[in-house]
């Protein structure tokens, strides 16, 4: 579709030129051209009345007379006018005393816009005069007795056709459309020699101001035309004139300001890649200890002690999993932001994780005096399982720890395509203002001084970047004094076959186990093998490649391999790994061990087929994973 706020000025001046010209042209010519054609038509009907009427007083003594040759010669004397196209002449009993016409020819003209079909224009006239007699014994037996009443005459019936009508419609139609095209011609001619004088001088403004913006501001309008197109041509060199001193004063602020940037743009990227590496660093240090500490509780709690050192044992595991806690917060947080985190989208029933977050939450909520209600369900969604669950755990865990003594809800229904998840509690509600930040790292609301039992501030904000990894919906409608509804939706998915459970290894299925212990660090080592002693293991432990190929024999082959990423040696974990399966000739389980959360790490273990342990790494956590390379 043309749109005429798109063309430039000297087609708008045309078009404003030629427009009212045309439409006033076209009026006119249409008024009279209609004018004509509707005087012709009635010139015509006219004519065929005319016609009508002379063969009808021709006629009057030869249908009174019954003379049929007379009758014949007249018709065929007004056959040979023009468009006449049949003659007929009738008795006073409408009997055909004589009937002539032409034959029927092909239409050899093409109305521009017909306004006529091809039925004929039919003309009666009645024939009067004297009258004759008419009471014949034979008439009255021809007609039952009964013969035609005094006034009946005769008539007469011309046909024309419209073929000349046709015709000059045509040619009256043709002469409008050439009319038409020679105004449009000659206005469009006068109107594009008028717009030069318009559009020549405000293009050549264009064209210079387009070159100013293109940075040429040397260049100048020439001062040209009418006294306003004058008055415009001056003003755009002054203009021109002014945003040259401008730029040339806002260059050397310019480079002044790049001077400055680029001197603390560098003192940024060094203090930025300072604390890279400190971070890099002090996550790695801090893992490896945390790794030790934590694997060294789980030995000690494994072991039979008095009630006052029983009770210190649990304290420490306590601190420790916090420590754990926000160490795994943050490398979720870390992971999500890099993007480094891999979604598995598949179908699955929502009821078997509703029945594991029960399990997992009921105890809690029991010591808490809570009461937390599942509300059971047969529907299946489409979603990462593993992510899907631990977003359900930050949001009851949120919930059990700010409703104290309350009620917390899970339930979903489906709407639609969608399937809805709420979980509601009646706390004390967050107000308006606040919903916005509580999704954000390390905010507690009413938690000032920090206190760990509330948690460190980073489970809603883990919530709401994994739903945006997932692409579902995360809401929050809260009321203060009334409790909170936090909702994720996400694609509802036709049911299927649940797969089986494959039932869980036996609770000293490690025992006896050979597992060679790859760890450059000394603590890491320790609690490691003691840990896995504990659990009945044989462990051979060496710092590298190197020392645990002097150490083991080529004969006793692990059932697992265990190895740290960095491990102190030229290569990787991944290598050792690959170098150990080659002195055994077999391709050996193994699981990687890493204090680096870069997402290299990730990728290298992913792509090599081997899982993946950050540390500090949770006994349960290595158990379940031990046990599952060992089944297979």
């Amino acid at each position: 579709m043309i749109n005429p706020a798109s063309w430039d000025i000297r087609a708008r001046t045309v078009l404003i030129a030629v427009l009212p010209t045309m439409v006033m042209a076209t009026v006119l010519i249409a008024y009279f051209t209609s004018s004509r054609l509707s005087d012709l038509e009635e010139a015509h009907v006219q004519r065929g009345k005319a016609l009508a009427r002379q063969l009808a007083a021709a006629s009057e003594y030869g249908v009174f007379s019954g003379n049929l040759e007379s009758l014949r010669k007249l018709a065929n004397s007004i056959l040979q006018e023009q468009d006449v196209v049949r003659v007929a002449v009738f008795s006073p009993i409408q009997e055909v005393l004589a009937d002539s016409s032409k034959p029927v020819q092909p239409a050899t003209t093409v109305s521009l816009a017909p306004r006529y079909s091809d039925t004929p224009l039919r003309f009666r006239e009645p024939v009067t005069g004297p009258g004759v007699n008419l009471d014949d014994p034979f008439l009255e037996a021809g007609t039952n007795g009964s013969h035609p009443p005094e006034d009946l005459h005769g008539e007469v019936l011309v046909e024309m056709s419209r073929e000349s009508l046709r015709a000059e419609e045509s040619r009256l139609l043709q002469n409008a459309f050439s009319m038409v095209v020679a105004v449009l011609i000659a206005s469009v001619a006068l109107a594009l020699r008028m717009s030069r004088g318009i559009s020549g001088p405000i293009l050549r403004i264009a064209s210079t101001v387009e070159s100013f913006g293109q940075g040429n501001l040397s260049d100048r309008v020439p001062v040209e035309g009418g006294k306003s197109l004058r008055a415009l041509a001056q003003g755009v060199n002054d203009m021109a004139d002014k945003l040259g001193a401008s730029r040339e004063h806002m260059e050397r602020q310019i480079e002044a300001a790049t001077r400055e940037l680029l001197v603390k743009k560098e003192e940024a990227e060094h203090g930025n890649r300072a604390k890279t590496r400190f971070l890099a660093a002090a996550s790695h240090d801090l893992r490896q200890p945390m790794h030790a500490l934590g694997l060294f509780v789980a030995e000690l709690g494994q072991k039979q002690h008095a009630p006052d050192t029983h009770r210190l044992v649990a304290q420490i595991a306590v601190s420790a999993e916090t420590m754990e806690n926000l160490l795994d917060s943050l490398l979720d947080i870390s992971r999500l932001d890099a993007g480094v985190l891999d979604r598995q989208i598949k179908p699955f029933p929502l009821q078997p994780l509703f029945e594991r977050i029960d399990v997992d939450y009921r105890r809690e909520a029991d010591q808490r005096s809570q009461r937390l209600r599942l509300r059971p369900t047969n529907l299946w969604v489409e979603s990462d399982p593993l992510l899907l669950e631990r977003i359900l755990h930050n949001l009851i865990s949120n919930a059990l720890r700010y409703a104290p003594g309350g009620t917390i809800l899970l339930a979903c229904r489906k709407r639609g395509d969608k399937v809805r998840i709420e979980v509601r509690d009646n706390g004390p509600g967050i107000a308006r203002e606040a919903q916005d930040t509580i999704f954000q790292e390390f905010v507690q609301l009413d938690n000032p001084e920090r206190n760990r039992a509330k948690g460190l501030g980073l489970g809603l904000a883990i919530v709401r970047r994994l739903t945006n990894l997932l692409e579902h919906d995360l809401s929050l409608r809260s009321t203060p004094g009334r409790g909170a509804l936090f909702a994720v939706e996400l694609r509802a998915a036709k049911p299927g076959l649940i797969p089986e459970g494959i039932p869980p290894p036996p609770a000293h299925s490690l025992y006896g186990r050979h597992i060679v212990l790859v760890d450059d660090d000394e603590l890491a080592v320790a609690s490691t093998t003691g840990l896995l002693e504990s659990w009945g293991c044989q462990v051979t432990a060496a710092a590298s490649l190197e020392l645990i190929l002097s150490t083991i024999d080529e004969h006793a082959k692990p059932d697992i391999i265990v190895c740290d990423y960095q491990s102190g040696s030229s290569v990787d974990g991944l290598a050792i790994i690959e170098r150990l399966r080659a002195h055994f000739g077999q391709r050996v389980p193994a699981i990687i061990l890493s204090g680096d959360t870069s997402a290299a790490v990730t990728d290298n273990a992913r792509q090599a087929g081997i899982p993946l342990l950050h540390k500090p790494v949770r006994p349960a956590k290595l158990r379940a994973l031990l046990q599952r390379k060992t089944q297979v």
